[in-house]
């Protein structure tokens, strides 16, 4: 039968020996936070989500979904049938994962890490094809500085690949080029579908306005693309930003062969000048979808939309199968009782923690977690 909010009020009510939950202040927020509870405590299958997720070979970041309870991971798992049965997904600790990242033979390795309170999921994997690199931006022969750029020179003390990186200077309100001619290389299999990544870092972003790459087979036949901010968000100040170019909405001038690629340009727009303005690495990769499988709080569902971790209405369901709903309803009683006691354990709230010990064993015992745990090193 279909549980609805209303249906867990007045449960509610019954449990709490019959109080009007209607002069009950906050009662949803005190719902809302029985849900995040249960979930902390057991595993429940009943709010698993998927995501999708398009990962790039040489790209290790990406935005964690909003839906997440906490880093609760279960699955990296590639698209269609294309899973090998050695294909495993790993956890591990943030510090372990950049050591191993570029060294996983098969399936997926994930960790997690959080900036100004974002998620953002770390994730290498075998799975998308490899990428080329048009220039790793470690040396600076046949690079021509022009426009508003000069200055150009190879910097060893902050690089994004070992052992250096392109600096060079910008000046007044312009675009800034670093322009070069590389080996003819033919990858035609990323026209029109690849995705570019630059890597760049930058002391100010109030004087810069974008980015673009030209990639082509001369300075007559190019694709182009520009963005303005980097992948994860807005450029960041004194920091590496990976920053992507979707080759398939790019702007051709005249009809560059992908067969014969040899011709290469960054540009810079600003409104003012920048000093010591870095680029550390510029290559292309195909998109690899995949979905990442995880834990959510997500109990509420309103009619026609999608599973939510607030409630709209006591119209509302609650899509918890009964051995996880028994628990959610004295969880949701004990909420109610312990803001209505001020915090204070009465009788009654130690007697759901009784109940609630015995059936969290249970349902721990006939539903055993699926979340990946953290992989450590030996000495753990």
């Amino acid at each position: 039968m279909s549980k609805s909010v209303a249906n867990l009020k007045d449960s509610v009510s019954g449990l709490l020996t019959g109080i009007n939950t209607n002069n009950i202040s906050g009662l949803n927020n005190a719902l809302e936070r029985a849900a995040r509870i249960l979930v902390g405590k057991a595993y429940i299958p009943d709010v698993m989500e998927g995501a999708a997720l398009t990962i790039y070979d040489g790209v290790f970041d990406y935005a964690a979904p909003t839906t997440i309870y906490g880093t609760s991971i279960i699955d990296v798992a590639p698209q269609g049938v294309s899973r090998n049965p050695w294909d495993y997904t790993y956890k591990k600790p943030l510090a372990d994962f950049d050591r191993e990242k570029n060294f996983t033979p098969s399936g997926a390795q994930v960790t997690f890490k959080y900036k100004k309170g974002v998620g953002i999921i770390r994730v290498d994997s075998s799975f998308p094809k490899s990428r080329t690199i048009l220039d790793p931006m470690t040396d600076d022969t046949g690079w021509v500085a022009a426009g508003s750029a000069s200055a150009l020179a190879e910097d060893e003390t902050v690089f994004y690949t070992s052992p250096l990186s392109l600096r060079f200077t910008l000046t007044g309100s312009s675009t800034g080029t670093l322009t070069k001619t590389v080996s003819s290389a033919s990858i035609e299999k990323y026209e029109d579908v690849a995705v570019g990544f630059l890597a760049i870092y930058t002391p100010s972003i109030t004087n810069l306005t974008s980015v673009a790459v030209r990639v082509g087979s001369s300075a007559s036949a190019y694709d182009q693309v520009t963005n303005t901010a980097g992948f994860l968000g807005a450029f960041t100040i004194n920091e590496w930003t990976l920053v992507a170019f979707d080759f398939s909405g790019a702007t051709s001038t005249g009809t560059p062969d992908w067969t014969a690629i040899d011709y290469l340009q960054v540009r810079v727009a600003h409104t003012g000048a920048i000093t010591n303005f870095r680029i550390g690495g510029f290559w292309l990769s195909l998109p690899s979808p995949v979905e990442v499988i995880y834990q959510t709080t997500a109990l509420f569902m309103a009619t026609g939309a999608s599973p939510s971790a607030t409630i709209t209405n006591d119209n509302d369901t609650v899509i918890l199968t009964d051995a996880a709903y028994i628990m959610y309803e004295l969880e949701c009683a004990k909420a109610v009782a312990m803001q209505e006691s001020g915090g204070v354990k009465t009788s009654m709230i130690t007697g759901f923690d009784e109940q609630l010990v015995v059936l969290y064993d249970n349902f721990a015992a006939n539903n055993p977690s699926d979340v990946i745990r953290s992989v450590g090193s030996y000495y753990e």
